[in-house]
């Protein structure tokens, strides 16, 4: 069972930042979110052109394949 499967309740921002204030919170699910928003955009880029890599990735739960965004695969 994996870590986030075997928590017995959902973990919020402010759990992890206690000490943190609205505005903090708010701010840091921002960034966050854009974090998220960037790595979302580079799963599709990687599923669209090099879904090799992401076939590899879900069976294996490792990145094995380099991926150089200089390089142009087509």
């Amino acid at each position: 069972m994996g870590m986030i499967s075997s928590m017995p309740k959902q973990v919020t921002l402010p759990d992890l930042f206690p000490n943190a204030s609205d505005q903090q919170i708010n701010e840091i699910a921002e960034i966050l979110y854009g974090y998220c928003s960037t790595v979302w955009r580079i799963y599709e880029r990687l599923e669209r052109e090099r879904p090799e890599v992401i076939d590899d990735l879900m069976k294996t739960r490792s990145m094995k394949a380099k991926v150089d965004s200089t390089k142009n695969t087509n």
